[in-house]
Parts: structure tokens; sequence; C-alpha cells
């Protein structure tokens, strides 16, 4: 099945081949208010999306079949992170092409406001010859304060160290080990705000971070402080940082991003001691080819194989860590989705272990993997990303098992399911790249594979029964493409996976459930 993808505001031709040459659709539509949006998302499985565009809850309603929306670039606060994850649709963003040019813009705003720069060049081409009033200050041997140390920060800090700056900055998702080697200290903000000489802002915009910089900590700022914002203009009370720039506690500003784009009250744009930019951080020819290029990848790479990049309302994993976590979240899904139709009744537990090579994977990303192969059955729009909160919805208790037990195989993810009728628990291991199998089934050993077609039958282990069933089977044209039985020794009981090329009816499992021997019969759909 071909995919289709609406490109708004554009992509690098590059990062259009990367789709196309998937056979997947692609529609390139210019930047659209939302009321617009919503009527024509329905069809589309991705969006990506830039800063002029806003993925609202009811662009999000109303994209029926939407999975993915990708931003190339880092800022994802015009897509309603909330109302994606609720509905399931993973959110992307490629944080790592624009880095570069991000941080030698903010390096380049830090020095135009040392040095006058911009104000200088302005005075010259009036004709006027004015050295005095555009006397600087050196960066060399001064603090500046870098609050937000994600890449772009650390990019910028590192710039800056080299320039002979004491680079401080303040992070609370950070530790020290992770920037000590880059030459940054972390501070409290507080201590941060008093001791700088220049702040330069790239956290990300959230409730706690929103105005950042207003009345009251500008207070305790150094007097004569130079602020650079390349991050988001929200990080700041303009209000606040005019007012400041009037008095002279802020003594210059440098500004590539605004609370309004473009702003409604130019006032603090045209300031003298302020330069501005139209947010163009990422605005190089370089950024716009990696950021395109990265987020059609990431694109393509979900809607083909269900990879999970650089998702920001799933969990952060690394290409290398995604690359280990990967095979137990397949594995994990597909034991889910197999007792999740094995059972009938209302959900009440899971508990799921991991074994082998696969203990000292982080269960995280694994948990809602399982959850979601658990309820996709029986709620539709169940995906990793809303997983644990339908879990929560429907009273299912997740738990993490642990067990000392030896193993019989390098690596093993564990389930059993809980409903208000009955139990179940199953195993499964790799054998090797791309070889799935259903080892153990409710205590009894199997080698089945979990993908496609799956009849599951619990029988009498007695003389016939497998015969009948596959008498049962021909005679109604039902190809069986391969078969694993297995027996608890002393317990009179087997479990029969059998693996058909097609669908299995109401009709047939009746017949099947009919045959003597046979206690259980049931068709299962497997990724």
């Amino acid at each position: 099945m071909s995919h289709k993808i609406l490109v708004l505001e554009g992509m690098t031709e590059r990062g259009l081949d990367v789709l196309r040459s998937e056979g997947f659709e692609v529609d390139v539509q210019k930047a659209m208010p939302p009321e617009e949006l919503v009527k024509i998302v329905a069809p589309y499985d991705a969006i990506t999306v830039r800063s002029s565009s806003k993925i609202t809850a009811d662009v999000i309603a109303a994209a029926a079949n939407l999975k993915v929306v990708g931003r190339p670039g880092v800022g994802v606060d015009n897509i309603d992170l909330e109302a994606a994850t609720r509905r399931g649709v993973i959110v992307m963003n490629a944080p790592l092409g624009n880095m570069v040019s991000t941080a030698e813009l903010a390096l380049a705003l830090l020095l135009a406001v040392a040095r006058n720069i911009a104000q200088g060049d302005a005075s010259m081409k009036k004709g006027t010859w004015d050295r005095k009033s555009f006397a600087g200050v050196e960066l060399c041997g001064k603090r500046i304060g870098v609050i937000g140390l994600g890449r772009i920060g650390r990019e910028m800090g590192v710039r800056c160290k080299a320039l002979g700056m004491d680079v401080v900055g303040y992070d609370p998702f950070v530790s020290q080990p992770l920037v000590e080697g880059l030459g940054i200290t972390l501070l409290s903000l507080d201590e941060l705000f008093a001791t700088s000489d220049f702040l330069t802002l790239h956290s990300v915009l959230s409730p706690e971070t929103r105005q950042l910089i207003n009345k009251d900590t500008i207070a305790k700022m150094k007097p004569g402080v130079r602020i650079v914002n390349a991050a988001r203009g929200a990080l700041i009370d303009e209000a606040a940082l005019f007012e400041a720039l009037e008095s002279g506690r802020v003594a210059g500003a440098g500004l590539d991003v605004h609370a309004k784009e473009p702003p409604v009250d130019w006032k603090l744009s045209q300031h003298p001691k302020v330069v501005a930019m139209p947010h163009v951080g990422a605005s190089t020819a370089e950024a716009q080819e990696k950021v395109g290029t990265d987020i059609a990848i990431q694109i393509r790479d979900y809607l083909k194989g269900g990879i999970i990049q650089q998702a920001v309302n799933f969990f952060q994993l690394s290409s290398d860590i995604y690359e280990h976590v990967k095979p137990a979240m397949d594995l994990a899904e597909r034991l889910g989705a197999f007792v999740g139709q094995a059972l009938p009744g209302k959900p009440e537990r899971l508990e799921i272990g991991l074994y082998g090579d696969f203990r000292d994977l982080d269960l995280k990303p694994i948990l809602p993997a399982a959850v979601a192969g658990v309820l996709r059955g029986s709620a539709t729009g169940v995906t990793v990303v809303n997983a644990l909160q339908a879990a929560k919805e429907r009273g299912l208790q997740i738990v993490e098992s642990t067990s000392s037990a030896q193993l019989s195989f390098a690596n093993l993810v564990a389930v059993r399911y809980k409903t208000s009728e009955a139990e179940l628990s199953v195993s499964g291991t790799y054998f090797g790249p791309g070889q799935p199998r259903l080892v153990d089934v409710d205590g009894v050993e199997v080698d089945a594979i979990p993908a496609g077609h799956v009849l599951y039958v619990k029988n009498d282990d007695t003389p016939g029964v497998i015969g009948h069933i596959g008498s049962t089977l021909g005679g109604r044209r039902i190809n069986i493409a391969r078969m694993t039985v297995g027996r608890k020794p002393g317990s009179a009981r087997a479990v029969m996976m059998i693996e058909v090329d097609g669908e299995v009816t109401l009709e047939t499992l009746e017949a099947l459930r009919r045959i003597a021997g046979v206690k259980e019969a049931k068709a299962i759909r497997l990724g």
C-alpha cells in the first residue's frame, strides 16, 4: 500500500527524492491556516511542517490516516503534542541538521551585540563617521551563561570557550559529567544570572520556560548584561526587556526569534540597542539540506518499518541504542498481539519480563510496544505512543517481571496476560536477525514464527486429532504453511500452532472446535 505524504512549506529535492523513491505519493503545498488544512488532511499518512503552519488538535482529529508528523528542524511548539499523543501519532523533529547553523548565528549575534556592528554599519550607510558612539566590549575573559544545554547550547558553549570566555550553564536535565569535557560549569539559575556578562538562550519552550527572562529575573542579573536569543521568542517577556534596555540594566540584545512572528509591535526590534533578525537561525543552504533530508529519511523508515527516530512524544533513543532495543520491541508487540487476541474478557494485568541478552535493555520503550499489541485487537488507534495512556483508561495494570531461572535461549521476552475470564503466558526469542520465534505457550514448548495468520489450537494429547484438523482445513482449501506441535509431559494436553496462508473464517473455527479432543481454536493475526 502506497502512503500519502503532505509536505507543507517545501522540502529539499533530495528529501523529496527519498520519499518518492519508495513509491510514496507526495503532495507539496504552501503553508496554510488550520481551518484550510482540516479540509484536506484526511487521506494523508504523514505531514511535514515548518514553522509557518500549525498542526492543531482540530487538524489531527481531521487526519483520519495520520501516523506521523515531521518537523524539519528543532521547534515543535506549532504542533499540538498532547492531541498527537492521544491519537497515537508520532511527532518527529530533525534536531541535528541545523545545529551548527543556529549556533553560528547565535555567535554572530553575540559578536554584533558586543561590538555594535549593526549600529555602526547603519551609521556608515548614512555617511556618518562616528567612532565614539560604537565602542564595544571584548568577549575574551567575560562570563557567558548558556541557558539550555541541548545540542545547540553545547555547540554555542564550545565556540564561546574557543574565544576565551568563561562558559557556565544551566539546564535541569543535564548533569555535570555531560558538559565537563566541554569546559562548561553548571550553576543554579540565580547564580548564573548574578554573575554572567552575557546570556545566550537555547532552551525549549515549555510552561516552565515561557517568559523565563522577565522583570524579576532581569533584576537578578548583573547590570549591563547583554542577552542573545536564537531559540524561542516566548522565552523573553519583551515588554520587560524593552524597559531594561531603556533603563540601561540590559546593555544590548541580539534577537533572532520573537514572541510574535512577524512582530505586531516592532518597538523592541527597532530599539537602538537591539540587533534583530527575522528568525533565520536555520536558514543556511547546508542546514536546510540536512534537516529536509533527515526528516524525509525518518518518515520513510517509520512508514516502512516502524523505526522511531528523534521522536519528541516517545522515548528518546539514539540510533545505536534503538538498534538494540528494536528487536525486543517488535517481539514484545507480537507476543502482546498474540495474548490479546487469544484471550476473551476485560484486560486486567500484563506482566512483561526481559531475560538473557535482553535483560540489560531499558524496558521503558518495550512496555508500550507490548501494551499496543495487546490492545490493538480491541481498540482502534492504539500505537506505542498512546498505549500506556490507553492501558490506564482501561484499567490494565502493567508489571515488570523478573526471574532467576536458567534459560535455554540467548535472549527472551516473556509476557503473561490476565483478563476477567482467563490467563495466558507466552515467550519469544530471536534465533538471528529477522528470525523471531514463539517458543512457549502456556508452559508448552513450541517453535512458531509469530507472523501472518496463525491458528492457535489447544487439544487433548491423543492420537488422530492432528489428522482431523488437517483434513478439516484441507477440505476448506486452507493451506498449511507450517505447523508446530508441543505438549507438556504428564498433563495430557497439547498445543498446536498452525501457520496458514490466509484468513480463517468463523465457520472453519467452529468446525475445528467440533473435532473430538479440540478444546480451543483461535485465529490470530500477527504483524
